[in-house]
Order: C-alpha cells, then sequence, then structure tokens
C-alpha cells in the first residue's frame, strides 16, 4: 500500500462516475468496490474532541468497506458534524464521485489543513468482522482530521 499524505487536496481529472479509490485502482486493473452507509450518531469521544464538538453535538458518520478483487481492502469511515452536513449528500449512502472535501467546499468549508497519525495495533472486535481478518491480524490505522479555516 502506498501512503500519500495529502493526495486528496490536489486536482484530478476523476470521472463523474468514479471516485479517487474506484479510478487509481481500476487503472491499475483491479476491481474495486465499496458498501456505503450513513448514519447520524453521538460521535466516540475521540471524534468529539477531534471536531471540538459541544457535549450535545451529533455527527453524520460514512462508514465504507472497500473491497478489491472481493476481498476487503480497508474501512473509511469519515466523521462530520451534522450541523456542517445535514441537508448535502453526504447523508446518502451512495458513492461521491468528486468525493466529500468538495462538497464541503462547496458548503464553504474548504479543507486548508490536516493532520496525518498512522498506528499499528491489533483490531476491535467491529474491525475483525468488517476486515474478515484471521486471528492475530494486525491492522494499521490512518486517522485524518481536516480542518478549514471557518471552522
Amino acid at each position: 500500500m502506498v501512503f500519500r499524505p495529502q493526495a486528496e487536496f490536489r486536482k484530478r481529472p476523476y470521472s463523474p462516475e468514479m471516485d479517487a479509490f474506484t479510478t487509481e485502482y481500476a487503472a491499475e486493473g483491479r476491481e474495486p468496490r465499496q458498501e456505503i452507509e450513513v448514519a447520524i450518531v453521538e460521535p466516540p469521544e475521540e471524534v468529539a474532541k477531534r471536531l471540538r464538538l459541544q457535549p450535545v453535538e451529533l455527527v453524520a458518520v460514512r462508514k465504507r468497506v472497500r473491497y478489491l478483487d472481493g476481498e476487503p481492502f480497508n474501512i473509511n469511515d469519515s466523521y462530520f458534524p451534522l450541523a456542517l452536513v445535514r441537508d448535502s449528500e453526504i447523508m446518502r449512502p451512495e458513492d461521491i464521485a468528486r468525493g466529500a472535501n468538495q462538497v464541503l467546499a462547496e458548503l464553504g468549508y474548504r479543507q486548508d489543513r490536516a493532520l496525518d497519525e498512522l498506528y499499528i495495533r491489533m483490531p476491535t472486535p467491529e474491525q475483525v468482522h468488517r476486515l474478515d481478518l484471521g486471528p492475530g491480524t494486525p491492522v494499521g490505522i490512518h486517522v485524518v482530521t481536516q480542518q478549514t479555516g471557518s471552522l
């Protein structure tokens, strides 16, 4: 796997039908697909802290399992303050070809910086289930906290 920090800030000619994940791996001859669920939830404590939310604020979470060639490849869960995305396409459980960052920019919340953190650890039971992992398989965790001057 290749790590390209800040890659989503670069302009690219993605197809209107396919997002960056699908476009990049399809170009390599792979068969990418993803399952997407969207929910409104009380944020986990760490998420609330990162998003600087008040105790009563809810978030929208886009939970994705991405597959390559039929095998689970990664989990990509994104949390958004509900007040920012309530009436946007981020709330729909479907692919956003131009990306959630572009949707946020169109809503007036252009991302201008990010903090990338990488961790290696044993998976949670939920991660084992979602990724169909065998016993003793560690996972790499990539946490990105994106910020905008508007927040």
